[in-house]
């Protein structure tokens, strides 16, 4: 269910978003990013990451994350390169969870590493701990829950994912795309999506 003390190794990890679009000019020239602040009013938290190939692709990592709905933000950054956007908003460096826009086929959202999205789905007022100390029924009834739905959903989600890419220009792995969405023995989320990228197709893709 929850994860245990050997994955209990992050002391501080990362919280925030990947930004991953195509542009003729850079992704901090575009707004919301050109902002130049996260979700928590910060000013020093966007950080042009990495360019993938000769085609324009382009990431950037937003500590805390974006102002506003991430379907929002995508449709926005489309708007103004023409072509599809994918944010990813990762949770203390354990998982992520995609969200992805093209004109051509809309929005597709998927969590990755299902164990460890699990919990984050666990309403938070739902305990975690009983008056003994251990995982509560309600919140081992809702991990289960969350579980099972992210876990069924993810053959789906995989092809939202390749369709995503296909739209983008890319050429994906559907198996592997499934494999990396369904692993949940990773070291790092942030490392684990430019695994999921790789998949998918990007150029040149990587930390």
């Amino acid at each position: 269910m929850r994860r245990t003390d050997e994955h209990e190794r992050h002391f501080m990890g990362f919280w925030g978003e990947y930004v991953v679009a195509r542009s003729d000019k850079p992704l901090l020239e575009l707004e919301p990013l050109s902002a130049g602040v996260c979700q928590d009013g910060h000013d020093s938290c966007i950080d042009c990451l990495s360019a993938h190939g000769d085609d324009g692709w382009q990431t950037v990592a937003v500590h805390h994350g974006l102002p506003g709905r991430t379907p929002d933000t995508l449709k926005a950054i489309a708007a103004q390169t023409g072509s599809p956007a994918l944010i990813v908003y990762i949770c203390d460096s354990d998982t992520g969870h995609v969200q992805g826009w093209s004109a051509q086929g809309g929005f597709f959202g998927t969590w990755f590493t299902p164990d460890l999205a699990a919990e984050y789905e666990v309403p938070n007022d739902i305990a975690y701990e009983d008056e003994t100390g251990m995982p509560s029924t309600a919140y081992q009834a809702a991990w289960d829950s969350a579980h099972s739905r992210i876990v069924g959903e993810m053959p789906q989600r995989a092809r939202d994912a390749c369709a995503w890419a296909e739209a983008s220009g890319w050429h994906s792995d559907p198996e592997k795309v499934l494999e990396i969405l369904l692993a949940d023995r990773i070291e790092y989320a942030e490392h684990h999506f430019f695994e999921l990228l790789r998949a998918m197709g990007l150029p040149a893709a990587g930390m």
